[in-house]
């Protein structure tokens, strides 16, 4: 065991040499050292050397055994956390700094609850005095169960020595909206904010306020995310508070001129309950430079209508608004009246005529619809020419239950005649009757010679699934024969298989195309995991 520590000594010296004199510490290391040891005694110096917290040395290691030792690099990252978590001040303060370690990705602060009550957080202020400048890795801060007591202006010099770009606030309480926001504005690269179960104590906006809030600087934080409840309410705390909705940005963003959150581009949120349409528009009306709106619960309006009177409509309100992404809970749970009020409130701002991109879900059946089919096939409709991509998704088939029944025809109008993309995704069941029909009369739809890719999505659980589809691909392969579908360069089809030890359906695919197949624009593919189509609408493919 002596001669190991003396190994690894050499080692640690030998790593801080190379280190300190060139660039090319990894092809050094490479060459002078891993040759001369086995596998097993690397691993034991990867055991000292992790125990000891010697992660700029385990860094090196496992950059030195890239394609050389691979399980001398699997062991040494896998000592190299992460995630730091710091709980009290006396965590931070016992972190050794004489290893010139980067840190980790995330660090972890985190309060606590007692008696009901959330604690403060003053390691927050002890880690960014010892680590914010020396932890150059940190991407993200998570800061969990705090209430928000510290001074920042005290604390504005080590602060701004943070570089994470990604802020996560779960179940911390502000005192006041210019506290919240002058947190965001005092970290020079965050550009990410998530919150869940976000608190501000004092709600009221006056004139003090708006002052205090104008004097902040323009932050780089271009997206918001409210995220979904906590599967498990945080302990000790009452459930009402795992509630997220858009109430929070609601209170915490007024109408000013030049906004502290001006840069802002994406706001994605998991529920909007607002009392009215009209409350919920002027939100969006604070973020002037708005692209990407996505709603994936419910929403609901108490009070029904929107008056645009009753909104400061500017010229540019919504200008720049180009992508609405609606999910799967927003079609199930949604107050249908309140899909129609965000409709409307889409419409009359002007917002829609300048959309070009919308994903929503919709019931299977495109002639019986819903409601709420009927106030998204609306929207679909206004944005006429501006509209170039759009992505169908369809419910499932006992989920339908909730809705309430219209008869309003939906799909494509006539008036998109600059679409270019369509993805449409389906699960296939044996109680369909043909889950093709809807899919062949949505392309007869379709008024756009612009269109040059079309993606499919099928879910299938066993072959009597591909051998239905099969038979039925054929009405594909003839409408996708008319004229108006000259320019297509891409027809791609997608299986999602439940059942991994289905035979591929690739090769009779192909043969049930053959129109498409012959013009070399048909592409197969099996998908696993997740739908490729949030892959696809993500990466704008």
């Amino acid at each position: 065991m002596h001669g190991l520590s003396v190994i690894k000594q050499s080692f640690r010296k030998s790593w801080r040499r190379s280190r300190d004199i060139s660039t090319t510490t990894t092809g050094i290391v490479r060459s002078a050292i891993l040759p001369r040891l086995p596998v097993e005694i690397w691993l034991m110096i990867i055991d000292e050397l992790g125990a000891e917290g010697e992660y700029d040395a385990l860094i090196a290691c496992a950059r030195a055994s890239q394609g050389l030792l691979w399980e001398v690099e699997k062991t040494a990252k896998r000592y190299v956390p992460h995630t730091v978590t710091f709980r009290t001040p006396a965590e931070v303060a016992n972190i050794n700094l004489a290893p010139r370690w980067r840190g980790p990705f995330t660090v972890h602060i985190v309060g606590g609850i007692q008696r009901g009550r959330r604690l403060p957080i003053p390691h927050l202020t002890t880690f960014a005095s010892r680590l914010a400048a020396k932890w150059t890795s940190l991407s993200k801060l998570e800061i969990e169960s705090a209430e928000w007591g510290l001074d920042l202006h005290s604390s504005l010099h080590n602060f701004s020595n943070f570089t994470m770009t990604c802020l996560h606030l779960c179940d911390v309480a502000f005192p006041t909206v210019v506290t919240f926001w002058h947190l965001a504005c005092a970290l020079p690269h965050l550009t990410w904010l998530q919150l869940c179960g976000v608190e501000i104590i004092e709600t009221s906006i006056d004139a003090q306020t708006l002052s205090a809030l104008c004097l902040l600087p323009a932050s780089k934080l271009w997206r918001i995310d409210l995220l979904p409840p906590p599967t498990k309410p945080v302990a000790g705390r009452p459930q009402s508070l795992a509630r997220h909705s858009a109430q929070l940005l609601a209170q915490s963003m007024p109408l000013l001129k030049t906004p502290p959150w001006r840069n802002v581009r994406n706001l994605i949120l998991w529920d909007v309950t607002l009392s009215t349409p009209a409350a919920f528009a002027r939100l969006l009306g604070a973020l002037p430079a708005l692209e990407t709106l996505a709603i994936n619960g419910s929403c609901s309006f108490p009070e029904h209508g929107f008056n645009p009177s009753d909104v400061p409509l500017r010229p540019d309100m919504l200008s720049k608004l180009t992508t609405v992404e609606l999910g799967k809970s927003f079609s199930l749970f949604s107050d249908p009246q309140s899909v129609c009020d965000l409709v409307d409130l889409l419409i009359h701002s002007g917002a829609s005529h300048h959309l070009e991109a919308i994903m929503v879900w919709l019931s299977q059946s495109l002639r019986v619809t819903t409601s709420v089919d009927a106030a998204l096939n609306r929207l679909v409709m206004h944005t006429g020419q501006s509209l170039k991509k759009l992505i169908l998704r369809v419910l499932p088939r006992e989920s339908l239950w909730m809705y309430i029944g219209a008869s309003t025809h939906a799909g494509l109008n006539t008036a998109n005649t600059h679409l270019e993309r369509l993805v449409y995704s389906v699960g296939i069941t044996r109680g369909d009757g043909s889950t093709i029909a809807p899919v062949a009369e949505l392309l007869h739809q379709v008024a756009s010679a612009h269109i040059s890719h079309i993606s499919l999505i099928f879910c299938v659980t066993d072959e009597a699934d591909l051998a239905k589809l099969w038979t039925r691909l054929p009405q594909l392969d003839a409408a996708l024969s008319q004229t108006i579908f000259y320019n297509l360069r891409l027809f791609w089809i997608g299986f999602r298989r439940v059942n991994e030890f289905i035979e591929s359906p690739i090769p009779m695919t192909r043969l049930c195309l053959p129109n498409l197949d012959t013009r070399g624009i048909l592409q197969v593919e099996q998908v696993s995991g997740t739908i490729h189509t949030e892959i696809s609408w993500r990466n704008g493919q």
